[in-house]
């Protein structure tokens, strides 16, 4: 049996995405869909998608350019090579694989394919009947007329084989055929029997109005405004922007009913709500994109140095190279890597590394000379073991730091609403605008009274350097080479706030540029705690902290405690729960 995989780039699809996924998965094993910055809620719906259990793998795109070909490309190689595919699909997410002419299911004529080949698939236009009818449902169970006959155009399967083995070619930009590297020339193609396309690139005026806008703009990004790339979008962005309701350029002019219900498998849909498209909310998005890139570019023309310090603690784990690999996929280019060794021995992975580092062993006491010797960057980020970040992360910290009218000693990105649904060692800080400053004793205090820490762990924030050799590069917040992450949030806000007031404050940024764990296992809950206690042990010596402290773990007593009647038989298998119960116990004293 061959394994089948399907690609795609989407953006603002909120319209479609459900249908699109749910429809795929009859005949694919598996999607790979990277997200291009939708704002309209296509992001959050595939992670809903996912979490159903279904055979997604998502990642976002940070860049603001439409780089349709270039990601479809890699897309396709990923899917072959890491993902094992025989037979990938590069789709858009409004494109559907129908078998209208036969009863043979779609999975079964792709599993005849050889791999060896590129294939050419009809194209064919389909719109609703009823544009503003039932916008929640199925998408292909709703009435529906297409063209009479296929499109001059037409999509492509790829055979594996042939695209990894053969004579290097890629799909250009749509995956409409492929073209050899060597000489330009387009790539042979069969077309495959009885399946086509199913096209829906207009499903309504507002959808289809938006997507217009959002994408002229994403293509003037990398094109300017001088391109026959995509060039029909830009006819209706003018109408749009003159306030002139838009003729479909595109549109079929002589398109038939035809009832596709009968020829794909029922699909009921959970998330889509049938909600119009806002075309200005969508448009002013994609416009604070762009402007936040130009301010970005700007402060790579300064070339400021970036220290990533990423602790390895010995275990050749998943979580090891999940830190490394987030570490070398920002989008940053100035930048050196330095792997502070908590055990003997060298890390595994290293091998992926091209770039700057620098090995540091830190198995005994006296490291944090050698550390501060390393480090030449203006700024300071670190990784603990498991943490990771979105890959504009650290771009996106930088250019903050480098374009304000104030100086922040440092900066975490986690001001987001508050979840409720789960307990997690960190959290969110809603905040009202994109920016709130505070007092790093102000911080210190908040961190002991709700026992959290940043969302995100200490990747959350980045850090001038100045403010690291203030808190003594984070030395003393090590216990056996195992990070006390809360300890280390407060023990950094401490530090901080012995510097000079012009240069002391502490920035929150609503963005959430971290990866945060979904669930918390019963060693990460215990060791978190363990932490607290000793954290509320240390700020009894100090007046200005013990009674935020005590404030703390006297709202956990009655708050947090439930979570551990709730999850006591699974914390019960962790090694750290009697210790945690016993120092528990201690504070409950302490508190009293």
């Amino acid at each position: 049996m061959k394994k089948i995989v399907l690609v795609s780039m989407v953006k603002n699809e909120a319209d479609i995405i459900e249908s699109f996924v749910r429809h795929s998965l009859t005949y694919a094993d598996e999607l790979i869909i990277a997200d291009h910055q939708s704002s309209d809620g296509t992001w959050e719906m595939l992670q809903k998608l996912r979490a159903e259990g279904l055979p997604l793998t998502l990642e976002r795109l940070y860049r603001v350019e439409l780089a349709h070909r270039e990601v479809m490309n890699r897309l396709t190689r990923n899917a072959i090579e890491e993902h094992g595919a025989d037979i990938v699909l590069p789709f858009d997410a409004d494109e559907f694989l129908v078998n209208t002419e036969t009863d043979v299911p779609c999975r079964q004529i792709l599993e005849h394919l050889d791999v060896r080949k590129l294939y050419g698939l009809h194209w064919r236009t389909y719109e609703p009947v009823d544009p503003e009818e039932a916008r929640d449902t199925f998408l292909l169970a709703r009435p529906c007329r297409r063209s009479k006959g296929f499109s001059a155009n037409q999509k492509t399967i790829v055979g594996a084989r042939g695209y990894i083995e053969g004579r290097p070619y890629e799909l250009v930009q749509g995956a409409h055929y492929g073209v050899y590297l060597d000489d330009g020339q387009q790539v042979p193609m069969e077309f495959v029997p009885f399946l086509h396309t199913a096209h829906f690139h207009w499903r309504s005026r507002d959808q289809y109005e938006s997507k217009i806008a959002t994408s002229w703009l994403n293509n003037v990004a990398k094109y300017t405004v001088h391109t026959i790339t995509a060039a029909y979008l830009k006819g209706t962005f003018d109408l749009l922007r003159r306030h002139e309701i838009p003729e479909r350029e595109d549109a079929p002019k002589d398109m038939e009913r035809f009832d596709l219900a009968p020829h794909v498998p029922s699909q009921a849909l959970r998330y889509t709500s049938g909600a119009p498209a806002d075309l200005l909310s969508n448009l002013m998005a994609a416009a604070e994109q762009i402007s936040e890139q130009l301010a970005e570019t700007k402060v790579l023309q300064r070339k400021k140095l970036v220290s990533m310090i990423l602790v390895w603690n010995g275990k050749e784990d998943a979580s090891w190279k999940r830190t490394l690999c987030s570490a070398l996929a920002q989008t940053y280019p100035y930048r050196e890597i330095i792997v502070l060794c908590m055990a003997e021995g060298r890390p595994p992975h290293l091998e992926l590394v091209h770039e700057s580092l620098t090995l540091l062993l830190a198995t005994q006491p006296g490291w944090t000379r050698d550390l501060e010797d390393c480090v030449h960057g203006d700024y300071v980020q670190w990784l603990l073991p498991g943490e990771s970040m979105h890959a504009d992360k650290v771009q996106k910290m930088v250019a903050f730091f480098e374009m304000q009218d104030y100086v922040y000693a440092a900066a975490f990105a986690t001001g987001l609403p508050e979840n409720d649904s789960a307990w997690q060692p960190g959290r969110y800080i809603p905040i009202d605008g994109p920016l709130v400053g505070k007092y790093p004793s102000t911080m210190e205090t908040f961190f002991l009274q709700s026992g959290c820490h940043p969302v995100g762990g200490l990747c959350a924030g980045l850090f001038r350097r100045t403010g690291m050799s203030a808190a003594h590069w984070l030395e003393p917040y090590f216990l056996d080479g195992q990070p006390m992450v809360f300890v280390m949030w407060c023990g950094l806000m401490q530090a901080l706030g012995t510097m000079p007031p012009e240069v002391n404050s502490v920035a929150i940024l609503r963005d959430d540029d971290c990866d945060v764990p979904e669930h918390v296992t019963p060693d990460a809950f215990c060791w978190h705690h363990l932490q607290w206690a000793s954290a509320l042990q240390m700020a009894e010596e100090s007046p200005e902290t013990a009674d935020a402290a005590r404030a703390g773990w006297k709202a956990f007593v009655s708050r947090g405690g439930a979570a551990v009647r709730e999850q006591g038989n699974i914390l019960a298998s962790s090694p750290l729960y009697s210790e945690y119960l016993r120092l528990l116990e201690k504070a409950r004293d302490m508190c009293e």
